[in-house]
């Protein structure tokens, strides 16, 4: 939202200038109403800029203007917020200064001095959230974050991140617990191997910026339960497809199935954290989808590697969604085959 036409021409020019997506109103559809649509313009989105000046907007009949309600939604949605004030704005309507207040309980915001300094520091936390996006998510235990390195030498692996206060909470705490070696999980890109948690260090600098370092040994790959069986026709790799579109696209299992056998089309993903992943940010949604899937399928040894996971912006309860994997080899002169699952994820 901005509050004047010159800022938000301003700041949709620089946003396209960047090589993103500027989503504006006046470009969404009429299919619903005004009300309605503000949101799905927030829903389509990765990243949420409120720019406040002096005017608050209509009140719609929420008791919100379009500008308090977009925000609630993205936060909602859990979508990256940046919110900038206007330094100089004698007018400023009494609904907008609360809002305002609201928003700095929860957020830091940016103050501006004319348009030409909001798009400067607007183009700045593009290029900030650019940069993050360089950093490769990791999936350990429980907990996913961006790692700032990964040296994976085979039976060690070394990990560096900037993790929040919580996760480096919950690493030292681990590590704490002598009396047991914790042994984790790790997934990344296509890789899936476990480890034990071997060293845990932070470090603190200027600012109260942490780094943690993870040492991982004795890593190797998970143990699978070897249990791969075809029924009624249908072989092994066959049944993990029926099996993802089941957990992923809501597909009814076949009835051959029944009967206690629906166990063989277990392709091991957490069908709760596939929840979770749905419901994230649009930025965020895809990497984060394509670790579960990884650690799922290649995890429980129903694939050799995850090729693609692509996902559409969520609309209303609805991601386009497509995965692709390679099976299992069976032979070694025999190249595994290719497997592909298109179709709309909905949040259910």
């Amino acid at each position: 939202m901005a509050d004047t036409a010159a800022e938000r021409d301003a700041v949709a020019a620089a946003v396209e200038d960047e090589g993103a997506r500027a989503v504006r109103f006046e470009e969404l559809g009429r299919d619903a109403a005004a009300d309605e649509a503000y949101l799905l313009g927030v829903d389509s989105s990765s990243i949420y800029l409120g720019i406040c000046n002096e005017l608050y907007g209509t009140m719609l009949e929420t008791g919100f203007s379009p500008t308090e309600s977009e925000y609630m939604r993205a936060r909602e949605r859990g979508l990256r917020v940046a919110v900038y004030v206007a330094a100089e704005a004698p007018g400023r309507e009494g609904h907008l200064r609360r809002f305002i207040d609201r928003v700095r309980a929860f957020i830091t915001t940016e103050s501006y001095r004319d348009v030409d300094d909001l798009v400067r520091r607007v183009r700045r936390r593009l290029h900030e959230l650019a940069a993050e996006a360089l950093s490769p998510w990791v999936k350990l235990g429980d907990y996913v974050f961006r790692a700032d390195l990964i040296d994976d030498r085979g039976d060690t692996v070394l990990l560096q991140a900037r993790a929040s206060e919580e996760i480096a909470h919950a690493f030292e705490a681990m590590r704490d617990r002598q009396w047991s070696r914790e042994r984790l999980r790790l997934t990344y890109g296509t890789r899936v191997v476990d480890g034990e948690l071997a060293a845990v260090r932070r470090t603190t600098r200027a600012g109260g910026v942490s780094e943690l370092e993870i040492t991982l040994g004795s890593v190797a790959a998970p143990q699978t339960g070897g249990m791969r069986a075809g029924t009624s026709g249908m072989s092994a790799d066959e049944l993990i497809e029926v099996g993802v579109k089941r957990v992923v696209l809501g597909e009814r299992q076949p009835a051959i199935l029944g009967g206690g056998l629906d166990f063989l089309a277990n392709p091991g993903i957490d069908e709760a954290d596939l929840r979770q992943a749905f419901d994230l940010p649009n930025e965020i949604a895809e990497a984060i989808t394509h670790l579960v899937v990884t650690e799922g399928l290649v995890g429980a040894g129903n694939a050799s590697r995850v090729v693609e996971v692509s996902l559409g912006p969520r609309v209303g309860d609805t991601r386009r969604v497509a995965l692709e994997w390679v099976d299992p080899r069976s032979y070694v002169n025999v190249e595994p085959a290719r497997r592909r699952v298109e179709g709309d994820w909905r949040s259910r």
